[in-house]
């Protein structure tokens, strides 16, 4: 017991020194190597928010300065499940309503915070694993999707709920609705302009389904016909391995599949699946285009273009592989995916989170195998420089915010 508090102590020492002094370091780092020029490519004013799951911390990385903040996330001591762990996962930023929130896949939790000040303001429990949200920011309502019971693991689950909590009230935020899907494991997910559709996909039965909120209809349609589970969504077959959703109008949705090794029970072997990027039409429900990547890539978090009809794929890749993780853009012009260009780099480790410029004109990319914020240009895929996040901090989910 006295080495366990011992070890508790330490550990918060050390969150306590790498948030005072870490982004000093950086900043004297990067003077003395010259890290400030950029190649004469003039960054952004922005500050990028990275959610830092094995610190238990959001890094609010400053791009002009390199300067860091910590702050600190700790919800899992009042977790009804009871730990001592969060693990923040995902973050959005709503810059209408001045919040940010994020929500932490161990203790299960959604926390609000004020974008000005960086704040708390309050935080819910809802339990299951919630992964990834999606905001209607005029209707102040959040969606989230809850991906596993607490304590489960991948397979096996049995949880099927989107989650929608009201954050109205600039004090509480409330449970409002829950929609249940077919599928379990619901992960990627995405909201159109209008939030008069969310979509999810179920992270192993490869189906995806279309919400909407005012009537709480839900369709859903199989991703993979040549899966043994066309039929029964229920079934979790972990082929495609979808990992997230993205709406670039308000009825055609992207998803983003992992892929990889998956194992054929029928015929007793492994078979490798191409990571793939799908364009559907949610209005019909129908597959318009997909393009197939290798195996080793596994397309993670997507972005759009604010001002052409592209989008950016961060690929996590393999780490028995070298080079295969990167960024790939795609051009979907009349709804035909052709690759402009991509990067594949050893720089690269397990890339997740994905983000891009209020100008359009910068990628931002968190190595969650390397614990870095690579930063990238808009029109070659060229990395302009890379931030340290710190060590071991495992980066996933990114979002960027102009000031």
């Amino acid at each position: 017991m006295g080495y366990i508090c011992i070890m508790i102590n330490y550990i918060k020492f050390v969150k306590i020194v790498r948030k005072k002094y870490f982004s000093i370091l950086i900043i004297l780092f990067s003077f003395s190597c010259g890290l400030f020029e950029s190649n004469g490519f003039d960054l952004p004013s922005e500050k990028i928010y990275v959610a830092l799951q094995a610190l238990d911390q959001v890094g609010i990385v400053d791009i002009l300065s390199e300067e860091i903040e910590y702050i600190d996330i700790n919800y899992a001591t009042e977790s009804e499940q009871g730990g001592v762990i969060d693990t923040p996962h995902f973050i959005v930023i709503d810059e209408i309503n001045r919040y940010w929130f994020v929500s932490t896949i161990t203790s299960g939790f959604i926390g609000r915070y004020n974008l000005d000040t960086d704040e708390l303001i309050d935080k819910i429990e809802i339990g299951d694993a919630p992964a990834l949200m999606a905001l209607d920011k005029e209707q102040k309502k959040l969606y989230v999707s809850r991906m596993m019971p607490m304590g489960g693991m991948m397979m096996g689950t049995v949880s099927k709920v989107v989650q929608e909590i009201d954050y109205s009230n600039p004090e509480m935020l409330m449970k409002s609705n829950e929609f249940s899907v077919s599928s379990p494991s619901p992960h990627g997910l995405a909201i159109n302009s209008d939030g008069s559709e969310v979509s999810v996909a179920s992270n192993t039965a490869d189906w995806f389904y279309k919400i909407m909120p005012e009537t709480e209809e839900v369709v859903g349609v199989v991703m993979d016909i040549n899966s043994p589970n066309v039929e029964y969504p229920n079934n979790e077959v972990n082929r495609l391995k979808p990992i997230q959703c993205l709406y670039v109008t308000d009825n055609l949705l992207f998803i983003t599949c992992s892929a990889g090794i998956s194992y054929n029970p029928l015929l007793g072997t492994n078979e490798t699946i191409p990571g793939q990027v799908q364009l559907w039409d949610t209005n019909s429900m129908t597959l318009v285009d997909s393009i197939n990547l290798s195996w080793k890539s596994q397309p993670w978090h997507i972005i759009k273009s604010p001002s052409e009809e592209r989008v950016f794929v961060a690929l996590s890749g393999d780490n028995l592989y070298p080079g295969t993780a990167g960024v790939i853009c795609l051009d979907y012009k009349n709804n035909d995916l052709q690759v402009v260009w991509d990067n594949y780099s050893e720089d690269f480790q397990k890339l997740h989170g994905i983000a891009i410029s209020d100008d359009g004109e910068t990628i931002y990319v968190s190595g969650r195998g390397d614990d870095n914020l690579h930063i990238i240009k808009e029109d070659n895929g060229i990395i302009i420089k890379s931030i340290p996040l710190g060590s071991d901090a495992m980066a996933a989910g990114i979002q960027s915010i102009h000031y």
